[in-house]
């Protein structure tokens, strides 16, 4: 018996977090006291993450259950189901982003620069780094665990600067990325 009804089969995008890590999930099911999520790969032992919905509401919960790649959590305070569902946002459908720090290359014509990748989605990235680089220049960004992504400089504001990649990465491998990168087993 649950204690609120489900809107079944959402097949959403949200994060999960845990106090060290975030990771990429695709939410199934959903309902104002919590929901179902799909994973990518093993996640550490936890007892209660916060997920993040696609337009950074954040909610506490904890694991009811886990069944191979679906885990089930129960928020920790009633859930607005419309808000939920129509998911409000300044942003037009805005990817995930993960938030961590990790060491890369932006590679261009005549140099290679070391940044620091900030966040990262299917569509691009977060770096910041010392040096001035021009927008609209094409670079090419390496880190250990991420292929050689071509990508686009589209903004800088205060030694951050937003990437645009060529190729946009599928949910699945960049959740197996991201955790690689946050040292996580999978």
């Amino acid at each position: 018996m649950r204690a609120a009804p489900r809107v079944g089969l959402l097949i959403r995008p949200a994060k999960i977090i845990s106090p060290d890590h975030q990771f990429l999930c695709v939410i199934r099911d959903l309902s104002e006291t919590g929901l179902s999520v799909c994973v990518f790969h093993s996640l550490p032992e936890c007892d209660h993450y916060t997920i993040e919905f696609q337009n950074g509401d954040r909610i506490p919960a904890e694991v009811m259950w886990r069944d191979g790649d679906r885990m089930g959590l129960k928020f920790l305070e009633r859930a607005d189901l419309d808000r939920l569902i129509t998911s409000p946002s300044r942003y037009a459908k805005r990817p995930i982003r993960i938030e961590l720090e990790a060491p890369a290359i932006v590679a261009m014509p005549g140099r290679d620069v070391p940044v620091r990748i900030c966040d990262i989605s299917g569509q691009g990235a977060k770096i910041a780094c010392e040096e001035h680089m021009m927008l609209a220049s094409n670079v090419v960004l390496r880190a250990t665990h991420l292929p050689s992504t071509r990508a686009k400089i589209r903004w800088r504001r205060n030694g951050a600067y937003g990437l645009v990649f060529e190729d946009t990465l599928q949910m699945s491998e960049l959740a197996r990325i991201v955790a690689a990168m946050q040292n996580v087993a999978l």
